[in-house]
């Protein structure tokens, strides 16, 4: 059986190569055709011509042929190369679908040796990959392997997704006709994963069939009619009935090894029945040799014999292990019913061909290594002469010089090597002395931070505590608002104190901290007011962030006081925003309360009015005043540098 899995697999590899996308509709064929009837543009008529060739090569391989001969005849000149090389892709595809594939391969060789003359990278291994497949197809493993590598080290570092999966399919056909059914699995699944991935139904098609085959052999039933099944829900995106015929033909050989043999003689039956009225005699004679075999073990050796006696009617495929199998099935139905003498020179037919083969192919791999081992060691002896001689030049023309030039590059380089020490030695004692300085200036920062915090703080609370004895609410509010302006900036010199840098301050964290200490101050906590912060990612100078602070204070804490009277608002709200342009900072102090009265707006100033006016003036920033859906004032002021 396992005869039968090589040269099935092989097939439906090969046809895999020629169908990369699913059918398209007949209406194309009949656009192109139009064109060619109407155009009077001869370029146009051109370029219809092949595109119609190319498109019903394996509907109409006769009409693809006509086609190509018009085009050579009429529209394709003798320098015309690109032209006449695309031609011959369709008279080989032509040849290839009638089962010539002797002449098909000539002109893929042709193919591939003008894509070697000019360096044509992707064209080498699309014409090498038809090569491989043909080859492996007739027996020729070695010439096979060369070919499918060379397509694949070009597909794998300039190919398509879909050509890559399309060789890793070929690849694993390989393995399978060298009996390596594990690395052939394995490689069909790669392949397979390709294949969805893309979502490419012939691609799908063909592997699930050739997965078929692989777990016949492994004796994994049930894997292998899954896989079948799966081929033939996809086998509608084909053009043709070719595949059905392939589906029937493996879903026979499933039954034959189930030991199902009249339901594998109906499978094989409507293989053969479909392929007779297609072009490829190959696919014929594997419908004979699965008739002859199965009707070899249902004991109708009457009946299989002119089935495998027809194989030997077609030669122009060049199959030598279909004359093989089929000299072997012959003598098996002659012994079997008597025909000793004839099953003897059948047996006899089937040695010679199977010595034929091996023999053939051991000389193939021996020429092959031979030339690869030869050529090699040539090259490294030639190579090697190159070099010494290179040496011994360099060794006459330059033995005078070496010697001075090489004293004076020492002396050169060892008084270098003393002046760049000596360098170093002061470089690093003066790294010391600064890095000594720097954590000393840190030290000193930290220091600094700290107690100007806790002075901060200790102000804050002499302003806290003063308050208390005060009885005057108006002093009350003044003694509070200035404790909150100390602690705004205690607030700053704490962030720096605990920071990484001693001179930059996280807006985020300060503004946090900011407003915590301001719901504290007046008795409020995150449940009576919503306090939403937004300035992450911000990071600015002390400088800069005292102003910031002490506008924050004086704008919330307004908001606290006046936004929000008794029973007016059900979830008070305040937004604190600081976004970064690429120019400018924007500040945006934003609360839900019942706005700015515009009676008392514009009457004297206050002391937090003016701070406010004070600070903006000096990060010379604009304010604008928003008062249509409760108050938002938003500060524009550049970005220092």
């Amino acid at each position: 059986m396992y005869k039968i899995l090589k040269s099935c697999i092989v097939i439906l590899v090969f046809c895999n190569v020629l169908v990369a996308q699913d059918a398209k509709l007949d209406k194309y064929q009949d656009s192109l055709q139009n064109i060619i009837k109407t155009s009077s543009v001869i370029s146009e008529k051109k370029e219809a011509l092949f595109l119609l060739g190319e498109y019903i090569v394996q509907r109409n391989p006769d009409l693809a042929e006509t086609t190509a001969k018009n085009l050579e005849t009429n529209y394709i000149s003798k320098d015309d190369s690109i032209g006449i090389r695309r031609n011959n892709y369709i008279f080989a595809a032509s040849h290839r679908w009638h089962g010539d594939y002797s002449t098909a391969l000539d002109y893929y060789e042709a193919i591939h040796k003008y894509s070697k003359r000019h360096n044509d990278s992707l064209d080498i291994a699309k014409s090498a990959h038809f090569i491989g497949s043909i080859s492996m197809f007739l027996g020729k493993n070695v010439v096979s392997q060369k070919r499918l590598i060379e397509a694949a080290e070009i597909y794998n570092q300039i190919g398509s997704p879909t050509e890559k999966a399309k060789i890793n399919n070929s690849l694993a056909s390989f393995y399978l006709n060298m009996d390596q059914l594990e690395k052939g699995k394995d490689q069909y699944l790669k392949a397979l994963r390709q294949f969805e991935i893309l979502k490419d139904s012939s691609g799908m098609a063909s592997v699930n069939a050739n997965l078929g085959l692989v777990y016949i052999e492994l004796g994994e039933f049930k894997k292998a009619e899954t896989h079948l099944m799966t081929q033939k829900a996809l086998n509608v995106v084909f053009p043709t009935l070719r595949e059905m015929g392939f589906h029937y033909d493996f879903l026979g050989v499933l039954r034959q090894e189930e030991g199902r043999l009249e339901d594998a003689y109906q499978e094989h039956l409507k293989a053969f029945n479909i392929r007779k009225k297609l072009s490829s005699t190959y696919n014929l004679c594997e419908s004979n040799l699965n008739m002859g075999e199965v009707l070899i073990k249902l004991n109708r050796y009457a009946e299989a014999k002119p089935y495998l006696k027809d194989v030997f009617n077609y030669d122009e495929h060049q199959s030598l292990h279909q004359q093989q199998r089929a000299y072997e099935l012959l003598a098996d139905a002659n012994k079997k019913s008597g025909n000793y003498i004839d099953a003897l020179e059948n047996y006899e037919s089937f040695k010679i061909i199977s010595d034929s083969i091996y023999s053939k192919e051991s000389l193939e791999i021996i020429a092959e290594k031979e030339a690869q081992y030869n050529k090699e060691k040539k090259d490294a002896e030639i190579a090697l002469l190159n070099k010494e001689k290179q040496l011994l030049d360099k060794e006459i023309s330059q033995s005078k010089t070496i010697a001075i030039i090489t004293t004076i590059w020492l002396l050169l380089l060892l008084i270098l090597a003393i002046a760049l020490y000596k360098l170093y030695l002061k470089i690093t004692q003066k790294n010391r002395i600064i890095n000594k300085a720097l954590k000393d200036r840190e030290l000193l920062l930290h220091e600094t931070h700290h107690r100007v915090k806790n002075n901060l703080q200790m102000i804050s609370s002499l302003l806290n505590l003063q308050s208390k004895y005060v009885k005057d609410e108006r002093v009350h509010e003044i003694l509070q608002n200035g404790r909150n302006r100390v602690q705004s900036m205690a607030i700053l010199h704490k962030n720096l104190y605990v920071g990484e840098d001693l001179n930059m301050v996280n807006i985020q964290n300060y503004f946090e901290g900011l407003a915590e200490n301001i719901l504290n101050s007046y008795n409020k906590t995150a449940g009576d007011i919503k306090f939403e912060i937004k300035a992450k990612n911000i990071i600015m100078d002390i400088e800069s962030v005292v102003p910031i602070g002490l506008i924050v204070n004086e704008l919330v804490t307004n908001s606290l006081k006046h936004a929000f009277p008794p029973a007016t608002i059900e979830l008070p709200a305040i937004s604190l925003i600081m976004v970064e342009l690429e120019r400018d900072h924007v500040l945006t102090v934003k609360d839900n309360g019942i706005g700015i009265d515009e009676t008392i707006q514009h009457k004297t100033e206050s002391f937090g009015q003016r701070l406010i006016s004070l600070f903006t003036n000096k990060l010379k920033a604009t304010v604008t005043t928003n008062t249509s859906d409760g108050t938002e004032i938003s500060i524009i002021f550049p970005r220092r540098n």
